[in-house]
């Protein structure tokens, strides 16, 4: 899961600003994706929060990642989820798919943190999903 939203994430900053204007705020969205690609996560987080209250689904999306990462904050599920959801409903095609996996997980509802108890039989972990990096177009997906 962590695998398929940290791809997502990535997708969705190196994307740049698309769906943004060029106005000012998207330059502090560029700041804060830049930072975040650095690994310098205090500064992105710092950059795209305003972003995301004004409205940025990239942003909002972005901030939901940092907090259920505990990239440059303090790990928290639950406001990971309400940015995340934020982000859906501004249209943010990553953040639906995050949250539909996160529903498959039992994990789409504040306070519930763990999917629900199957048959002892069936313990076994579930395999990891699909890398979602394999499904992105090559300039996207460059590591060099």
């Amino acid at each position: 899961m962590r695998q398929s939203l940290a791809a997502l994430v990535a997708a969705m900053l190196l994307a740049g600003c698309a769906g943004t204007d060029s106005t000012a705020p998207s330059e502090r969205f560029e700041e804060g994706r830049q930072a975040y690609v650095a690994g310098d996560y205090g500064t992105a987080f710092e950059r795209l929060i305003t972003e995301a209250e004004a409205g940025n689904p990239d942003a909002q999306y972005t901030i939901g990642y940092m907090y259920y990462e505990g990239q440059g904050v303090q790990r928290d599920e639950d406001r990971a989820l309400e940015w995340i959801r934020r982000a859906a409903g501004n249209g943010s095609a990553p953040a639906m798919e995050a949250l539909g996996e996160l529903a498959a997980m039992g994990r789409g509802r504040p306070g519930v943190t763990d999917a629900p108890d199957t048959d002892a039989a069936d313990s076994a972990p579930d395999p990891a999903p699909d890398d979602i990096r394999e499904s992105l177009p090559d300039e996207l997906t460059d590591d060099s």
